[in-house]
């Protein structure tokens, strides 16, 4: 999937870019991805990363479209929160839980990503999680509570160290 998407030599990407990620976030988040799994072969591992990653591509329907060019990638960076470092780092922590049930079934186990909205807009969900007044922000922090965001909607339980972040979110906030 993320062939011809991905900016190889720079760790940002400029507004008019044509790809979609950074080569440093892909590697970042499959660093996290396939910490503390149990693979035989770097070849496994590989194969495990690469099938994580397309799942989480197809049910991703911005991803998609700016692979079919119905979409820039400038238009899916501004507007939406899912291709920044901040979630591919989130996507890393859920893959990781899912890895640990199970390493089949991933595209059904995660068609709930597309129903969560992404859009920047959604401040009530976004603010606080992933940005910080209106900005993408990729703090420790910010990727915790974006993780939870996703492990919710995928019905995966959240570790203790999640959920005392997310307490401390929501006392924040009221």
């Amino acid at each position: 999937f993320f062939k011809g998407l991905v900016e190889m030599e720079r760790s940002a990407l400029s507004p008019r870019s044509r790809k979609l990620f950074t080569l440093s976030a892909i590697y970042y988040a499959t660093k996290v991805l396939l910490a503390d799994t149990d693979f035989k072969t770097r070849e496994e591992a590989a194969t495990a990363a690469r099938g994580f990653w397309e799942a989480i591509a197809a049910n991703i329907p911005e991803w998609q479209r700016v692979r079919k060019g119905a979409m820039t990638s400038g238009e899916v960076r501004r507007n939406f929160i899912h291709s920044h470092g901040v979630m591919l780092q989130a996507f890393g922590h859920v893959g990781r839980a899912v890895f640990a049930e199970s390493r089949t079934g991933l595209k059904k186990k995660l068609t709930p990503l597309g129903k969560i909205n992404w859009s920047r807009d959604n401040a009530k969900l976004w603010e606080g999680r992933a940005m910080s007044a209106g900005r993408v922000n990729k703090a420790g922090q910010n990727v915790t509570l974006s993780t939870c965001v996703i492990k919710k909607a995928l019905k995966i339980s959240l570790t203790d160290e999640e959920k005392m972040v997310e307490r401390s979110f929501a006392r924040g906030r009221a």
